[in-house]
């Protein structure tokens, strides 16, 4: 009887634990589901897919963005119509262009969706920072610029200055941190979802890309941060894997100190 006492104490101690794990960390149960339901979607086991997402954004009160695209892909495999308006509301809200929604035209709630789009849209516009979003995109964009133009220089194509490599890679994360300190960590919860309008689909902000690229040019920004980052939406449990290891040739002591070593490493001979 004691042992069962004992048993049933441990049992109810890691239960809360576990409890209260997922309280702090919104998106822990989250994320395994979400996983789930893309390896179902590759097998075209698309009602599991389903059945996973479902449960997934019961987890959270604001899904992300391209498992919402991925949800739409089901519910269109699926015939789910209801489920469908459901997925489209929540996107067109989130600030996902019109555009989006044409492939969606032959359910029967497209035309009510069509004219209510308006009103999404107002949504947007008072509920997310459109302004943070530009900004963002923007940065994410001198950063993949900025990246290229590095590699061309250490397999020179190109020459570089050392002063010119260490401004380019200062220019992009001292802006990263004038937005970080006036927004927070840029997260979909805060912008909205990222539209890729050449693909006509919904993607991440390849926000963690940027990170990786700062780690490696040898600041570690927001290092004791990364998980509580994660627990809320703005990087995937994966990156946070890659950014406790991912680091550049220098004890990462700077941007300043890993470009020196770089220079000396490409042009040193």
């Amino acid at each position: 009887m004691q042992h069962i006492k004992k048993f049933l104490l441990i049992f109810i101690l890691l239960t809360t634990i576990t409890d209260l794990s997922a309280q702090e960390c919104e998106y822990t149960e989250y994320y395994p589901l979400v996983d789930a339901a893309f390896k179902n979607y590759s097998e075209k086991n698309y009602k599991d897919a389903e059945k996973n997402l479902k449960l997934a954004f019961t987890k959270t009160d604001f899904p992300l963005g391209k498992d919402l695209n991925l949800a739409l892909m089901v519910a269109q495999k699926r015939d789910n119509s209801e489920w469908a308006e459901e997925i489209a509301i929540r996107l067109a809200k989130g600030g996902i262009p019109l555009r989006y929604f044409v492939k969606l035209k032959n359910f029967k709630w497209y035309d009510k969706f069509l004219n209510d789009f308006e009103n999404y849209s107002k949504y947007y516009a008072e509920k997310f920072d459109s302004e943070l979003q530009k900004k963002i995109i923007s940065l994410l964009q001198q950063d993949t610029e900025f990246n290229s133009k590095y590699h061309q220089w250490r397999t020179r194509e190109i020459e570089m200055s050392l002063q010119e490599l260490i401004d380019g890679a200062t220019k992009i994360e001292t802006e990263f941190k004038l937005l970080t300190d006036k927004y927070g960590f840029p997260n979909e919860r805060i912008m909205g979802y990222n539209y890729v309008y050449r693909k006509n689909i919904i993607e991440r902000y390849p926000t963690d890309v940027l990170m990786i690229h700062i780690y490696q040019r040898g600041t570690l920004l927001f290092k004791e941060d990364i998980h509580n980052i994660v627990c809320k939406g703005g990087l995937l449990p994966s990156s946070e894997i890659t950014l406790k290891e991912v680091r550049g040739f220098g004890n990462s002591d700077g941007i300043e100190q890993e470009m020196k070593i770089r220079y000396e490493k490409y042009r040193g001979k």
